[in-house]
């Protein structure tokens, strides 16, 4: 299959917005098998649970189920050309992917369901968008109600190591309360090509931001991440009274001017919505918040995402490197002319 690299132009905004959007990414093919297989595999989920009488099944655990190692899913990546384009930003010799993570989001989530930034998603703007980094520990109970205060049970639990996400709210001896890697890369199988449905949600430009952001942690002697200085972990002042932060309030400020304001004065940035087509991808740097949003139409919203990290990467800091939290382009040697460019300008 013929392959291409990244144009200056797509690298300067790459650097610019901190995501680029790939236009027919992956063939139509290849997009079409992978929708066929996870279709496949809900409707035999159904099937089982209605077997067992259940009349409502679960759909995220169903989704849960799905086997992201399986080839008509990595193969995305692998065997589209999308992997050339990535290695012509990231450099070095990037191994394929193993796994992939499906995520599908489904009509029908309520509005009083509560995120995790402790808010109904009802009353959360932009479709319910709750922005956040990859890596961060986000509780190791289900996220505390509105209706009233955690048992002494419940807060013990919720306290506990490691989160429900797998992640520990500091990585002893690295000087960081994050886990990190250097690219997420998505590609969509359902069509998302207007807002409401359910579209992947960006914080234009806010990964320069956190790179300034995490150099301040550092230079006050750390740790990186929440619980570091300048970004306390809860916002106990959110209606469940331990919204999550999951990233600073002083990134959250510098976009006040395009946020909407709920009635008790918090700030909400506005995303930038990814409107994308079936087979198109997007390249995602790893400081830029971001999130799934809020599926107001009839059909549910299929991606399948890869995180990529860099072949460079000292083999005893896989899992948590802060020198790519305080240089965010340190893992890109395709990008190093971009960044001395955009430095100069």
């Amino acid at each position: 299959m013929a392959t291409r690299k990244l144009t200056d132009e797509e690298k300067r905004k790459l650097y610019r917005d901190g995501f680029l959007i790939l236009r027919k990414a992956v063939p139509e093919n290849m997009v079409e098998n992978a929708r066929r297989h996870l279709n496949v595999h809900m409707g035999a989920m159904r099937g089982q649970a209605m077997s067992a009488k259940k009349i409502d099944p679960v759909r995220q655990n169903a989704v849960a189920t799905v086997d992201g190692t399986n080839p008509v899913f990595t193969d995305l990546y692998n065997k589209s050309g999308l992997k050339a384009l990535v290695t012509s930003v990231i450099g070095g010799s990037l191994p394929d992917a193993i796994g992939a993570q499906v995520a599908s989001v489904y009509p029908g989530r309520h509005q009083d369901s509560i995120n995790e930034a402790g808010y109904r998603d009802g009353d959360t703007p932009f479709y319910g968008w709750c922005g956040h980094l990859d890596g961060l520990w986000n509780g190791a109970a289900p996220v505390p109600t509105i209706e009233r205060p955690m048992t002494r049970t419940e807060r013990r639990k919720w306290y506990q190591d490691p989160a429900r996400n797998g992640c520990s709210r500091s990585y002893e001896g690295t000087g960081m309360n994050i886990t990190n890697f250097t690219a997420l890369v998505g590609v969509a199988l359902s069509d998302q090509r207007k807002e409401g449905v359910g579209n992947l949600g960006l914080l234009k430009g806010a990964h320069l931001k956190m790179g300034e952001f995490f150099r301040w942690q550092d230079a006050q002697g750390g740790p990186l991440g929440p619980d570091g200085p300048g970004w306390p972990r809860e916002h106990f002042e959110a209606p469940n009274g331990h919204g999550l932060r999951h990233y600073p309030d002083q990134l959250r400020d510098a976009y006040k001017r395009s946020a909407e304001v709920t009635p008790d004065g918090r700030l909400w940035p506005k995303p930038t919505l990814m409107k994308l087509a079936p087979g198109d991808a997007v390249i995602v740097h790893f400081a830029t918040p971001h999130s799934a949003s809020r599926v107001d139409g009839p059909d549910p919203r299929h991606m399948i995402y890869f995180r990529v990290m860099s072949p460079d990467r000292p083999e005893d800091q896989r899992r948590s490197y802060s020198p790519a939290l305080t240089d965010i382009w340190k893992e890109w040697k395709g990008m190093r002319r971009t960044v001395k460019e955009m430095a100069r300008a």
